[in-house]
């Protein structure tokens, strides 16, 4: 697995001023990725004639690193827009139960809230748009399919985003009260974003106070998260716990 703080360590280390690199510090970097001891030795014993050599290796790591840290990145994104599809029928015309969801008392509504439902249909428009271009997107005609699917994968999973948050305003609103004051109900989204931070928070107790009990809990709660990032992986493998 990629380990995340070093390509972070490598990025950093590239975008400063070549006249201003730790050029030992970045050796260092090298070494613990490839493991080659003879090209660090060669390196630090003459740092100045060998800096434009170590920017060279760095670069061509970054650039592997990044393309396969986006694979993951698309994968992941792609499981869930495989389930927005399902949920929202992006394969298919015919209208969703939650397209049909109109309130009795619309006509009654604020207009802020009238345009809510108005700005839903419009999201819906575009999300099977980029559903379709999404899906268009092949080995055959794209050099990088990962690239170029990555800013649909993410517009899909943002518009499926604003969907459910209009439609949590529009439905719970309260005539008579401030829209600002409408209580929503939690979706599984903002259930899992709850997940992570209880997970953040516990590891961070556990890296200075480790235990079995502790341990035994944060392993329980990680197993309910689903596509855990890349980082909070990171962090239980940093805290031994995976």
């Amino acid at each position: 697995m990629i380990e995340l703080e070093l390509t972070s360590k490598i990025q950093e280390w590239l975008d400063t001023d070549p006249d201003k690199r730790d050029v030992l510090a970045g050796a260092m970097l090298l070494k613990r990725i490839n493991r080659n001891q003879i090209l660090y030795n060669n390196i630090v014993r003459n740092p100045a004639a060998k800096a434009s050599l170590l920017e060279y290796h760095l670069k061509r790591i970054l650039k592997t690193r990044l393309i396969d840290t986006t694979h993951e990145e698309v994968k992941r994104m792609m499981v869930q827009v495989d389930a927005i599809s399902q949920q929202r029928g992006l394969d298919r015309q015919e209208r969703t139960p939650f397209q049909n969801g109109k309130r009795s008392d619309h006509d009654e509504l604020p207009d802020e809230v009238k345009q809510l439902y108005v700005d839903n249909a419009d999201i819906m428009r575009r999300m099977r748009e980029a559903h379709t271009r999404l899906r268009m997107i092949n080995p055959q005609n794209s050099s990088c399919p990962d690239s170029d699917r990555y800013p649909f994968a993410k517009a899909i999973i943002e518009y499926d985003r604003q969907y459910r948050d209009n439609w949590n305003t529009y439905d719970h609103y309260v005539k008579g009260t401030p829209v600002a004051a409408t209580v929503k109900a939690i979706d599984a989204r903002t259930a899992q974003k709850n997940v992570v931070k209880t997970l953040n928070l516990l590891l961070g107790k556990y890296m200075k106070s480790p235990s079995d009990a502790a341990a035994e809990r944060i392993r329980t709660i990680y197993a309910t998260v689903a596509n855990p990032s890349d980082s909070l992986r990171a962090k239980m493998q940093a805290a031994d716990l995976l």
